[in-house]
């Protein structure tokens, strides 16, 4: 599946390459997918919010108002991350901070000072005082040469260990699944809006934090990205087709 993968981001690169249309298209349909990924511990039905309606201004009777601002916020800081990317920056403790601030809506957000117990997992973090050095050697270690070239591989320790570390007050999951998506851009590959339920979500990760069955997580992300590849790829086909 790498190299099939490899290969897509090739192709997918060189379509976009010189098409300013197309590039704005997928990534409006990236954003999409990625606000719609991090519903996924605010809803029971995550896939089914109407993102694109909500971005647009309308906001359904169903959808809280409080969903409606986390959405909103939600596709700022995805906007904050492509801009970020764009500049050639790498995830960075000083993006995710700016995250939490973003979707925390307090400008001046920093690390935890409390030390919770996270229940949705069946975790306990580690002390308050530990979080940022710990949080700079996660990230140090997925840029570093020994992490070797698997992007999913790197994006899923990457998210994992944020929701380990739980470094903020809240939006730690929210900010995980944005660090996953941004690492998979990063690295040409195009995020993705989990379609998992919740409780299959919260099961596979919680699974990942006590070290056991983390290739089910592994297996569910590389078959995400690989469909997502390669819908970006088939639309984007169509595209220049009917265009040319």
């Amino acid at each position: 599946m790498h190299e099939e993968l490899y290969k897509m981001r090739i192709e997918l690169a060189a379509m976009l390459k010189n098409n300013r249309l197309l590039r704005s298209a997928v990534s409006e349909v990236n954003r999409i997918d990625m606000v719609r990924a991090a519903l996924i511990l605010r809803s029971s039905s995550h896939v089914k919010v109407p993102v694109e309606d909500i971005l647009e201004g309308n906001l359904p009777k169903e959808v809280p108002v409080k969903e409606y601002v986390f959405i909103n916020n939600f596709s700022n800081l995805v906007r904050i991350g492509v801009s970020n990317m764009e500049m050639g920056n790498t995830l960075s403790k000083h993006l995710l901070i700016n995250g939490y601030r973003v979707l925390s809506e307090n400008e001046n957000g920093y690390f935890r000072k409390s030390n919770p117990v996270v229940y949705s997992f069946n975790h306990v973090p580690p002390h308050a005082v530990d979080c940022e050095s710990r949080l700079d050697d996660c990230l140090r270690r997925v840029y570093s040469r020994e992490a070797g070239n698997n992007a999913i591989l790197k994006a899923m320790y990457v998210h994992n260990k944020i929701i380990d570390i739980y470094p903020f007050e809240d939006y730690n999951a929210e900010l995980a699944i944005f660090a996953l998506n941004y690492f998979l851009m990063e690295n040409g590959l195009a995020p993705i809006s989990l379609a998992l339920t919740r409780q299959e979500y919260l099961d596979q990760v919680s699974d990942c934090l006590k070290g056991v069955r983390q290739e089910r997580f592994y297996e569910f992300l590389c078959s995400a990205v690989y469909d997502k590849m390669n819908g970006t790829i088939e639309a984007c086909q169509e595209y220049i087709k009917n265009q040319g």
